[in-house]
């Protein structure tokens, strides 16, 4: 029986990562034949986390997941006690700089983005162009890579960066090789060797730089938050287009990161799920 169980839960989780990927939902027939899973099965576990509020069905049958995951999500990055105390130095750094600011952890050896708050210029341009209507792309990430909760490659973040540069390096090289690197741009580093290599002079400088290599149009500094004398669970970052001023001045703009992240880590005790 305990097998029987293990083996519906291990389905019904694989169901609900292949739903988080495909936005627009998935019908029965569709999950049943990407899982390689009996349709009755399939049947069984979809009404049932259905019933449970987390998946919710669409009048063209397709699925979705449902709002009881969101509650869920929202309780597990209320245990990182973080977010409560971090965002008065967010929105101070956004402030003083006019760029974006974010916090992110390694989880399972990605980035996950648990607090972000938009600088002005960003605010501006978004309701530009929802105003008129705009399609352009490019100069800022898409709201699907910015939401609070989205996993983001740890190779071609600073924010990945900066947390591999304070792994050990044989836990870093082997988080590369697991989750492979991506080419994201014309500028993302796919070498583990190359980027080992910069994780150590990252960690010598005390931040780290993604100059376009996630996101064209997109760069990013981040520090990492000490928890005690040299462990870092956690990262503070900014990103804003390359032109934006607060780049003219690289030593001031890592002060300011510097002063967030040693604010943020006096107030808080991180501890992210590794």
């Amino acid at each position: 029986m305990a097998a029987d169980v293990t083996n519906s839960l291990d389905r019904a989780l694989a169901l609900l990562k292949l739903l988080e990927q495909h936005p627009g939902g998935l019908r029965n027939a569709d999950l049943s034949r990407a899982l390689t899973m009996p349709k009755s099965t399939c049947t069984y576990i979809t009404q049932r986390l259905e019933r449970e509020g987390f998946l919710t069905r669409d009048s063209s049958a397709r699925y979705r997941l449902g709002l009881a995951t969101v509650a869920l999500a929202h309780g597990a990055l209320r245990e990182l006690g973080i977010r409560s105390v971090a965002e008065p130095a967010l929105y101070r750094l956004t402030e003083a700089t006019g760029l974006s600011a974010g916090i992110g952890v390694l989880e399972r050896g990605q980035v996950l983005l648990v607090d972000r708050v938009e600088g002005p210029r960003f605010i501006s341009e978004a309701v530009h162009q929802a105003e008129t209507a705009s399609k352009r792309a490019g100069r800022y990430r898409q709201r699907e890579q910015r939401d609070i909760g989205r996993e983001l490659p740890a190779h071609t973040t600073s924010l990945g960066k900066v947390l591999l540069a304070h792994l050990d390096a044989a836990e870093a090289r082997e988080i590369l090789t697991l989750h492979g690197m991506r080419r994201n741009t014309a500028r993302t580093i796919v070498s583990v060797e190359q980027l080992l290599g910069q994780l150590a002079e990252i960690r010598r400088a005390g931040y780290a730089l993604a100059d376009e290599e996630d996101v064209s149009g997109l760069r990013a500094l981040s520090v990492p938050i000490l928890e005690g004398a040299d462990t870092v669970r956690a990262a503070v970052s900014v990103n804003g287009p390359p032109g934006e001023p607060a780049w003219l001045d690289l030593p001031r703009l890592v002060r300011l990161v510097q002063t967030a992240a040693r604010d943020i880590g006096r107030r808080a005790r991180v501890k992210p799920r590794l």
